[in-house]
């Protein structure tokens, strides 16, 4: 089977859309990449090699339509944040989330999705997995590092970073 029919099959199976890329218009972004979705087909690989530690909480940034943020959730169970800043991926997001949580109505809570700067949200204390799939520049990613880092001081714990691409 093609990749992409692939995709396309395991979004019907979320009762997600999240295949085709978002462009930012020419010149209004820099810092922040395309909204571009990671394949099925590497999260299975990685859900296959990939050990949740206890208690997990993803934080996807970049979370575009939010393949990872729904993949992850109904493999693991994991609750999970997706923080997009680009006002068309984030309007996709909220409609995938009806769509997901209209199919598994018990994951509702589960899921919290943010339309923020990366750079700018919040670190929570339950937040110990954090994605990244080439989302934005390396001065974005280096401050979401730092946020990352300043939360474990304050609040000890084991992550995870996850990074693709």
């Amino acid at each position: 089977m093609s990749e992409r029919k692939y995709d396309q099959q395991q979004d019907k199976e979320l009762n997600i859309k999240t295949t085709g890329l978002i462009e930012w218009p020419h010149g209004v972004n820099m810092d922040y990449l395309r909204t571009e979705s990671s394949s099925y087909a590497d999260l299975d690989n990685l859900i296959e090699e990939y050990e949740p530690l206890e208690n997990s909480h993803l934080v996807d940034f970049g979370s575009g339509k939010g393949r990872i943020v729904f993949y992850i959730n109904h493999r693991f169970g994991m609750p999970a944040t997706g923080i997009e800043v680009n006002g068309v991926a984030f309007s996709h997001l909220m409609q995938n989330y009806a769509d997901y949580t209209t199919k598994f109505p018990s994951r509702k809570g589960d899921i919290r999705l943010q339309e923020v700067k990366a750079e700018e949200y919040s670190i929570r204390p339950e937040d110990n997995v954090f994605y990244f799939f080439n989302p934005f520049m390396i001065n974005i990613f280096e401050e979401v590092v730092k946020n990352i880092e300043a939360s474990i001081k304050e609040y000890p714990r084991v992550v995870d970073i996850i990074l693709y691409y």
